[in-house]
């Protein structure tokens, strides 16, 4: 059993590298490439230090986000001779010493795909803070047709940590090739990982979840995901260029509108439509589900705008204001904790809301304070999953 990270990546060399060096600092050994689909100007150097396990690539054009995963992950999966695959976003760093027990699991399940949750850093709403799942540590069994049923009511956010994106998973190879043969691709679509999701649920009875976050997700204002999200920023505006001159979003339920998990749905809907296997989206749950993230879009005249649009199709729901901007004496709040908690030497139970003044700082306080291990798991109970002995 042996495991392979891909890192695609697009004009970020710098975190690209730091990416891989925190795969390097693991308990296991990981082949490692790295597909670099930058522009000519802003590729990255090859590390000649990151040492043998690590591959760069570089794809033959520029091309589309889900079009350069699948092209990289196609590229590891000819040249390595790994069971089990990941893709590991450049914006994300691996805590050290968290991949063996994940190698360790897939060694003992190696036809079963193994996802896990991740810590972010984010800015919106400000000031950037450090957002920490919680976790049991434990390992659980979903079953797929529940995971679809929730997606289909709406539930997206609620079961966000366990949801097996391609990349928060551990992939079989068997995996891999049974949704390539059974859809043509992996996660060559729109948006990959939401592609590979509904992939996913079609072609397997159940996942395992390690309850525990390995990495932490951070640059929130490079995300093109974020930049979705809040009608704009981040590289969003470079993803949609990838996609000139190609369908946009024409299966969601609100087709072409960049709004909360409308691209996620439109995946969904393309993957029930061809196979009939997923259950139909409850209209009136997914119209609620996009009204409630109108909250991250900052522009009024915008949100207003993609207010009725989804009055048109049928939401009736009000407009919600922007997100709630934490008021002064909490942020004074948070900062006396930290400060105090520097100088006295604490370790805190957890650290999540924590403002910092950047990410540098985000992730070492991430990496050195962990949020402490839960013993229930309601987090995951709309999942109704079932623990595996570990």
């Amino acid at each position: 059993m042996s495991v392979a990270v891909v890192i695609p990546t697009r004009n970020r060399p710098d975190l690209a590298v730091r990416a891989v060096r925190s795969l390097l600092d693991q308990d296991c050994a990981l082949d490692i490439y790295v597909s670099d689909n930058s522009e000519p100007a802003r590729r990255l150097t090859p590390d000649p230090g990151a040492g043998p396990r690590v591959t760069w690539l570089r794809p033959p054009r520029e091309m589309s986000m889900p079009e350069h995963w699948e092209w990289a992950l196609g590229e590891a999966t000819e040249r390595s001779q790994a069971t089990h695959f990941s893709i590991h976003y450049d914006r994300k760093i691996s805590k050290p010493n968290h991949w063996g027990q994940l190698a360790a699991l897939a060694e003992r399940s190696p036809e079963t795909l193994i996802s896990y949750p991740t810590d972010h850093v984010a800015d919106h709403p400000p000031p950037l803070r450090l957002w920490q799942t919680p976790w049991t540590g434990k390992l659980f069994a979903v079953r797929t047709t529940r995971t679809a049923e929730l997606l289909a009511a709406g539930h997206v956010t609620d079961i966000a940590h366990a949801l097996p994106i391609l990349s928060n998973c551990l992939v079989p190879r068997a995996v891999l090739t049974a949704i390539a043969g059974r859809f043509g691709s992996v996660c060559n679509s729109t948006a990959a990982d939401a592609a590979f999701l509904s992939r996913f649920l079609t072609v397997a009875e159940r996942q395992l979840h390690h309850d525990r976050p390995p990495s932490i997700a951070y640059a929130p204002h490079r995300s093109a995901g974020l930049g979705y999200l809040r009608g704009g920023g981040g590289d969003f505006r470079d993803y949609l260029d990838r996609f000139e001159g190609k369908s946009w979003l024409h299966a969601a339920p609100v087709p072409g509108v960049n709004l909360g998990q409308n691209m996620l749905y439109h995946e969904y809907e393309l993957v029930r439509r061809e196979t009939g296997a997923l259950p139909p989206l409850d209209r009136a749950a997914v119209l609620a589900d996009l009204g409630f993230h109108l909250r991250w879009i900052d522009d009024p005249t915008l949100r207003a705008e993609l207010a009725g649009i989804l009055r048109d199709h049928g939401w009736t729901g009000p407009e919600p204001g922007p997100l709630p901007v934490t008021p002064w004496r909490a942020k004074l709040s948070v900062k006396l904790q930290q400060a105090r908690m520097r100088w006295l030497g604490h370790v805190p139970s957890m650290i999540t809301g924590f403002s910092f003044p950047d990410d540098e700082a985000a992730l070492r306080d991430g990496v050195r304070y962990p949020r402490a291990p839960q013993a229930t798991h309601e987090h995951l109970a709309l999942l109704e999953p079932e623990e595996v002995a570990l």
